[in-house]
């Protein structure tokens, strides 16, 4: 992959705050943390993993988190994409950019209705995923028996209701306004090998915002954890040229 150029860094770190996926926990974010740069200082917000929260619940959760002052960023993973789109629209501080990471504004599952949310329920996360739809979603062919292992433990570690609660968010979210109204530079991090987000998604949030800047990496959906480096680099240069802007 091809980083775009870093301009100059800024004179404080930047505050990225990181909203993950499905799994709410922020624990599958250590190996993307582990290869930013010094100028960018990271802070993961978990979700709990007792308790389901709707869209509007985690939003005002999270936005208790959000800086009064100084220059930071959002990313949103997966399924907090939208969330980390509506939290944008609040104009809390001083937000300098919103990074969507392999994520959707409506039901990506295009085969499954948001009608299905009803039959979606804690039996599905009872029992770990077959190895198979795991890499086929999730991980990838490549990935190791470790990787497998870790994504699996951790989805352990959450309720399979609260899991299945977040399944039904998903289908049925719609965060197209939060996208247009959002007034922060914007970068989408794709997944090359994405079974789960099909790149009709990509293509229908470029139609709504056409400046909004794309990275495509080589990688399944856990694009962050799979491709740490690539990722961390596109990240990091985006992110320097939206706080450049903002100190202009």
């Amino acid at each position: 992959m091809r980083c775009s150029a870093i301009l100059s860094p800024v004179t404080a770190p930047l505050r990225l705050l990181l909203l993950p996926g499905l799994d709410g926990t922020g624990a599958l974010f250590e190996p993307f943390l582990s290869t930013l740069s010094a100028d960018i200082a990271p802070e993961v917000v978990s979700y709990p993993a007792d308790r389901a929260l709707d869209y509007g619940a985690l939003e005002e959760l999270v936005a208790a988190r959000l800086p009064a002052d100084g220059p930071y960023a959002l990313l949103g993973e997966s399924f907090s994409g939208p969330l980390a789109l509506r939290l944008a629209c609040r104009s809390a501080g001083q937000l300098v950019g919103v990074v969507l990471v392999a994520t959707f504004v409506t039901n990506p599952v295009w085969l499954v209705p948001s009608l299905a949310r009803h039959l979606v329920g804690p039996w599905l996360f009872r029992r770990r995923a077959p190895e198979l739809v795991s890499r086929r979603y999730l991980v990838g062919a490549r990935a190791s028996a470790a990787w497998l292992e870790r994504v699996a433990a951790n989805v352990e570690t959450v309720d399979p209701a609260v899991m299945a609660a977040r399944v039904r968010e998903v289908l049925s979210v719609d965060a197209r306004a939060a996208l247009q109204g959002c007034a922060a530079p914007l970068l989408y991090v794709g997944a090359a090998g994405d079974a789960l987000v099909p790149p009709r998604v990509l293509r229908e949030l470029r139609r709504m915002r056409p400046d909004l800047e794309c990275v495509t990496v080589d990688a399944p959906h856990l694009v962050l954890q799979l491709a740490p480096e690539a990722s961390a680099r596109a990240i990091e240069g985006f992110l320097r040229r939206a706080a450049g802007k903002v100190e202009a």
